[in-house]
């Protein structure tokens, strides 16, 4: 792909950012307004332009320096780091500027606090849902050349297409022997090699960097991912620190006391929802409204899971009839531990698992230190058997109300991946992570992926 292209994506992203954030001071604007009998006399739209203008520029030439455009080779998680740091950066600096400034030191200091948390959240959803629309497209990402054995190759190159908002676009796969015979491409700019356990690699990525931009070594592992590796020089020689972060005692501290608060402000902004989903179920199908289920918690702990009732009372008996007589909805039963067309699922009860609106008692289990906001999915005692070596590692923490797997798979990830991203979340935790987790739920709740 040529330069040119990727300034198309730079300008597409420069304009949607510049855009978004203009709409958001309007909508901090306006909010503020709403708030002037408290806050006192209303905010003049003119007269906060200029501060708005700067604060666009600025966040522009923060996003260009912190490599967000065209921001190829980032996953999600690190995106959102660097877009709430740069977005936080912008609005220090015009917090600043406002203050030392004399024409704005009468500004509305709630004006631009509203700005930022509405950028905060309303910017990295734009990014991710803008991305996964123009990733679609051909001229999107640069064309990634992959060396290495096929079959460790082709799971890299899989995995790229799994994930094209990263703009890494696998478009050859090659034996090891084809590097020195490589020549310098110009529009090849990225290579990932794979090499072969016990290789010493020196030698091919010094050849590699001589003909591409960018070289990336991969090292298979099992699932400790690498999202948060960090590198160590051992008098010259290439460490790599790798451990569970949210077994850390800190990490662990933090999460909880950010869990708690996070669901002590859902529970408070969404009782109205509950209560009237409450009367939904009430009226749909007779029967109790919440349903209890026994789940293992931190330590193999038993505590009882809330949920809306979605089923109907005999959903048990439904069930095993319905599997006894259906050879496919037995095998996708056993493979997923889930029914895609469910016969136990009442009228409303379809719709609340569609939109995972059945899960927000849960914020009860939340406030009452049973389960986290975000987490590994919460597993049933008869599943004890089958998580083998993962339960020991899985059950150290809380499980969650929402989780990676949720975000990621959804219904279509079996049940032995599950674990092995449930792992891959306690390995690679951070607030970041979580927050992530959080903006991406709200994106699978909106479009209906349902669970």
């Amino acid at each position: 792909m040529g330069q040119g292209k990727n300034w198309v994506v730079r300008i597409l992203l420069m304009i949607f950012d510049a855009a978004l954030i203009f709409d958001l001071f309007n909508l901090a604007a306006f909010i503020r307004n709403l708030l002037t009998p408290l806050l006192g006399a209303p905010l003049l739209w003119q007269g906060v332009l200029p501060i708005v203008q700067l604060g666009i520029l600025f966040a522009i030439l923060i996003f260009w320096v912190e490599g967000l455009y065209p921001g190829y080779g980032f996953t999600g998680v690190r995106e959102l780091e660097r877009l709430s740091r740069s977005v936080t950066l912008v609005f220090i600096f015009l917090i600043g500027a406002s203050y030392f400034n004399k024409p704005f030191q009468d500004l509305s200091r709630a004006f631009l606090i509203l700005s930022w948390l509405l950028t905060l959240v309303a910017l990295p959803l734009g990014h991710f849902m803008l991305r996964n629309i123009i990733s679609k497209f051909s001229w999107y990402g640069l064309p990634v050349v992959i060396f290495g054995e096929r079959k460790d190759a082709r799971q890299i190159a899989s995995s790229l297409n799994n994930v094209r908002r990263m703009g890494w676009r696998p478009t050859e796969i090659l034996p090891m022997s084809a590097i020195e015979q490589r020549t310098m491409d110009p529009n090849r700019e990225v290579a990932i090699f794979v090499p072969p356990s016990g290789l010493l690699v020196d030698k091919f990525v010094h050849l590699l960097n001589q003909k591409f931009r960018k070289v990336v070594l991969v090292r298979q592992t099992e699932n400790l991912g690498s999202v948060w590796v960090e590198p160590i020089d051992l008098d010259g020689q290439l460490g790599l620190e790798y451990h569970y972060h949210l077994l850390d005692g800190y990490g662990r501290w933090l999460k909880g006391l950010v869990d708690f608060g996070v669901g002590l402000v859902l529970s408070i902004l969404l009782c109205p929802v509950i209560v009237i989903l409450c009367l939904v179920v009430a009226i749909d199908s007779p029967g109790p409204i919440f349903f209890c289920q026994e789940r293992l918690g931190i330590g193999f702990s038993r505590f009882k899971l809330i949920k809306f009732r979605t089923m109907t009372v005999d959903a048990e008996k439904r069930l095993t009839d319905f599997l006894q007589t259906n050879s496919v909805a037995r095998a996708e039963y056993k493979k997923y531990h889930k029914l895609i067309n469910d016969p136990r699922l009442t009228r409303s009860g379809k719709w609340m698992r569609r939109f995972s609106l059945d899960e927000l008692p849960q914020l009860l289990n939340v406030l009452n230190r049973e389960m986290s906001v975000t987490g590994p999915r919460a597993y049933l005692p008869s599943e004890l058997g089958e998580m083998g070596d993962y339960a020991p590692i899985i059950l150290r923490i809380r499980p969650g109300l929402t989780g990676w797997w949720q975000v990621m798979g959804r219904h279509e990830t079996l049940f032995e991946k599950r674990l092995k991203m449930d792992e891959y979340y306690i390995s690679n935790w951070s607030l970041w992570m979580d927050f992530y987790i959080i903006l991406k739920t709200g994106l699978v709740v909106l479009t209906g992926n349902g669970a």
